[in-house]
Parts: C-alpha cells; structure tokens; sequence
C-alpha cells in the first residue's frame, strides 16, 4: 500500500482526530497544521513535501455562530485560505470539510446540484469557503475535493448536539432529552466516512470536485433517541421538549449516488449498528 504524507487540520477535533488516528494505523505519516491555521502566532513558513491537506478545523457550533458571527467567519475563511497555501506551496490535493450548506430543501433527496442557502453564520462560513477555494482551484491550479458531510457521529462529547447529548445521557444514567422531536437528519457513523478518506487518498484527480456524504436516509431526533433507548440497558425514558432551534431544517436527507459511484464507497454500519457499538463497546 502506498503511505502518504498528509496534513491535517483540526486534528484535536472530533473529525481530524479520527481521521490522524486511523491515517496513521494504516501507515501514513500525519503532520498537525493548527498552529498555521490559527489566528494565534501565525508561522510563515509552512511544512512541504506533503502528499495530502485534509482541512477539518472550523467553529462548528451554529448556536454559537448566531452569537459571535464575525469570529466565525473570520477563523473560518482565515483557515481555509491558510490550508489552501500550504497545499498550494506542497503541489499536493486539498480536501476541504464542508457541511450541509443546501438550506430549506426544495427536494429530496438532496443531490449536489441542489442550490446552496445559508440558514446560519456557521452554514455561510461553508458556503464562502467553498467559493473562495473554487477560485483559488481556478487561478492556482489546485485541485480540491469539497465534501459537503451531512452529520457525522461517533464517540466524542459535543454539547447541544442530539446524538452526543443522548450518549452523555445513557452514560450518566440520565433521561434522554429531546428538545424538538420532529427535525429528521441523516446520520453517517465515523468509522464510514473514515474508511472513505482512505479511498479518496488514491484518487486522481484535478480542479473542484464536490461530493455529499451521508447515508442516505433521515431519523427524526424522536426516532434516534428511541433507537438509543430500545438498546440502551435500564431502559432510559424519553423527555421530550418542544423548543425549535432557529431556522431549522424539517427534513434532508442525502443523494449518495455520486461519491458511491466514483469512489466505490458505501456506509457499513446502520444508526442502530453505529449507536450499540457505541454504547456497548465504548470505541473511540
């Protein structure tokens, strides 16, 4: 197997932590870029001779991102544009975490051709991103794969976020807390879209190619948390609020068929399969 040399960003995160541990299992060399990428005491000279830049750094949190939505924007933009140098100046392919940017669907499945809308500062954040690497891609010759990730889950503790929050709650002995039981989303467990970076490593490619990852079907926030129940043990009970987030998506779900297709990818695991391993066998 071919190993790489591959820079990440936001490697303490949930995502690049992930990615930078299972990489580095298979044989590649992993090389952390935050201290370029933050604001904080920006360094000049980058790293070279890297094969790959895997950008998943950003301020994720969109409730946080209505309260302070110039910082937001501004550590977002700033370290994008900081990961595209360095791939620029290592001649090396970008990857670039996007999210869910298509805003109030006006179809389902969400294919990628559906027009991009910001319901947020975070989804904005995303949406300029992407704009801002398409031109560099255009003026510079790098060539960029934009993954527009719908929700990824695994075992890290994220606060106000559904399933962290009842995985907290069945480890606390707690109550599962839904605020708002009709939101449906689409959930890809983290150990599939980590297998999936490993085929994209191999890909050749060049300009801007921009694929949806998810799994392809939607659970309302009430059907996860009894999913978590049913295989939970003590069998937790359910409380259920009715507090709707600002601007929230009633339902989205993902067309897959693209990034299955070119890279030979498909999700392993079902929800059901992702949380009881997650419960019960306490992965990372």
């Amino acid at each position: 197997m071919t190993s790489f040399t591959i820079g990440i960003t936001g490697i303490s995160g949930f995502i690049g932590s992930s990615a930078a541990e299972k990489l580095s299992s298979e044989g590649h060399s992993i090389v952390g870029l935050d201290i370029y990428t933050r604001h904080v005491n920006p360094v000049e000279q980058f790293p070279e001779d890297l094969d790959w830049v895997m950008h998943f750094g950003a301020s994720t949190s969109i409730n946080k991102s209505f309260d302070r939505p110039f910082q937001v924007y501004s550590n977002n933009l700033f370290s994008t544009l900081t990961a595209a140098q360095i791939a620029v100046e290592s001649k090396c392919p970008m990857l670039f975490m996007s999210s869910y940017v298509y805003g109030k669907p006006e179809y389902l499945p969400i294919d990628e051709k559906h027009p991009v809308s910001a319901l947020n500062p975070y989804m904005g954040s995303k949406i300029a991103g992407e704009e801002i690497l398409r031109q560099i891609s255009m003026f510079l010759g790098l060539p960029i794969i934009i993954l527009r990730a719908f929700n990824i889950y695994g075992n890290w503790y994220s606060p106000g976020r559904l399933i962290p929050d009842l995985l907290h709650a069945v480890n606390a002995g707690e109550p599962l807390l839904v605020q708002d039981p009709i939101p449906r989303r689409d959930y890809l467990y983290i150990v599939d879209f980590i297998a999936l970076l490993s085929k994209i490593l191999t890909y050749s490619f060049s300009g801007v190619k921009i694929y949806n990852v998810g799994s392809g079907e939607s659970y309302s926030n009430y059907e996860v948390a009894r999913i978590v129940q049913s295989i939970s043990d003590g069998n937790p009970c359910i409380t259920v609020l009715d507090e709707p987030r600002k601007n929230d998506v009633i339902d989205c779900y993902a067309d897959v068929d693209l990034i299955k297709k070119i890279f030979s990818w498909r999700p392993f695991y079902s929800l059901e399969q992702g949380l009881n391993e997650l419960i019960h066998h306490k992965v990372k």
